[in-house]
């Protein structure tokens, strides 16, 4: 199942079935405070179809390191937004900001604690004074059921974490860590942890 979700469609097709892109519009909805005019920067964007939810007129960038979904996303919402296929590292920290959000949705889960440290302290040094973090991960819960459990073990990422977990590695680089833990938001059963995250 992991390498069918490698191809942009397929991955969004199954996002959506399962209610997991329904969640993340639900939780930007619920925890996102977006306004005209904001630059975002969105790590892991994907195949860019988030942009149908987010408003027209945001300055929006999106970046992945898998090239065809960028070059989907290209495709699809180019004269919307910019997509790059690029990590997010110092050199993309220093061009893309300063910004007044950046979104990580379902990317934590991807990196490793220290590689996780030094890449949210980046998204700190690329946020404007009171800009936001904006985060949403499966997470492990006690008295998850089997169903639930067998999809946070066998997702593509391999750091799947506590909701707690979570929340001490955003606290490494921001002072103002929010996290919520929600159930019920997808199809499927499933456990998101949703963090939000002010820069200094």
């Amino acid at each position: 199942m992991k390498h069918v979700l490698e191809l942009p469609a397929l991955y969004q097709a199954y996002q959506e079935i399962g209610g997991f892109f329904g969640a993340r519009v639900t939780a930007i909805r619920d925890y996102l405070d977006l306004r005209a005019g904001a630059r975002v920067i969105d790590i892991g964007c994907g195949p860019g179809y988030i942009l149908r939810h987010l408003p027209a007129d945001i300055d929006y960038v999106g970046l992945d390191i898998d090239e065809p979904s960028i070059a989907f996303a290209r495709a699809k919402f180019g004269t919307r937004a910019r997509f790059e296929a690029r990590y997010f590292d110092e050199a993309a920290a220093r061009e893309l900001g300063p910004a007044d959000v950046v979104m990580m949705n379902g990317v934590m889960h991807h990196i490793a604690d220290d590689d996780l440290v030094a890449t949210l302290r980046l998204v700190h040094g690329a946020l404007k004074p009171g800009g936001v973090l904006f985060t949403l991960d499966g997470c492990y819960a006690p008295g998850q059921g089997r169903l639930e459990k067998w999809l946070l073990d066998n997702d593509r990422g391999v750091h799947v974490r506590s909701a707690e977990a979570y929340r001490t590695l955003l606290e490494a680089a921001f002072p103002d860590v929010t996290l919520h833990v929600r159930n019920r938001l997808s199809r499927l059963p499933y456990t998101f942890a949703i963090g939000v995250a002010k820069a200094a």
